[in-house]
């Protein structure tokens, strides 16, 4: 994938693209890697064309580990310090052998003074971020753990296909924990559930939704 093919910013003017590349370069970062530190995310922006790109803040105390994010192709990595300009400290790890476009953070701040038309599609993908932001919030703050799991995988069904999962349908167990605020053991108590009920398929360390109006039935809530 190349940054003229992303959707996001495929309806762009190719001059659009000859600005940023001039001050822009590909970048490729290993599976496992955390190739971003706090001190680059005041100086560069990320979009990612390729791979997963986990984003996440981690105790010293325990090593226990919150993902706050999951970025993918077409996402962008780091929108707090683009605006309030001071360095972010999280940890942002390759969940993938990831290819990213880095452009000078000064370029995109330009691009959002001047260009009206990013502007258009940058301000919806803020707010959307800020969402996601909100509900993780919520969710640990209200949800049991059993709820949050089935929440995460209604939120990540693709809309393509009724069974397949987005993003998290490879992910070991312990990286699951992370993003809904638990430990492996949980997660694992819970999938298994899930399986024995027949909602879900664990198939190779891949999961599949089986059955999605069973899984509806059992969050006590309706789930957005």
């Amino acid at each position: 994938m190349e940054i003229e093919n992303l959707p996001i910013l495929s309806h762009l003017e190719s001059d659009f693209f000859s600005t940023l590349r001039q001050k822009g370069r590909i970048k490729e970062f290993e599976k496992g890697s955390t190739p971003i530190d706090a001190e680059a995310t005041t100086k560069y922006f990320y979009i990612i064309l390729e791979g997963r790109l986990k984003v996440s803040q981690i105790n010293p105390q325990n090593a226990k580990e919150q993902t706050i994010q999951i970025l993918t192709t077409g996402d962008m990595f780091d929108i707090i310090p683009l605006l309030d300009g001071k360095p972010h400290e999280v940890l942002a790890t390759a969940i993938d052998n990831c290819r990213v476009f880095e452009t000078d953070i000064s370029a995109i701040r330009e691009l959002i003074y001047t260009n009206p038309e990013f502007n258009r599609l940058f301000m919806p993908y803020i707010a959307k971020h800020l969402r996601s932001l909100e509900n993780l919030a919520v969710e640990l703050s209200l949800f049991d753990t059993s709820t949050r799991l089935m929440r995460l995988f209604l939120k990540n069904l693709d809309l393509k296909s009724s069974s397949k999962l987005k993003l998290i349908h490879d992910l070991p167990h312990e990286e699951i924990a992370s993003l809904i605020g638990t430990v492996r053991h949980v997660v694992n108590r819970h999938i298994q559930q899930l399986k024995k009920e027949g909602i879900l398929q664990v198939e190779r360390k891949r999961l599949t939704l089986k059955n999605l109006e069973a899984l509806l039935e059992k969050l006590p809530i309706k789930s957005s």
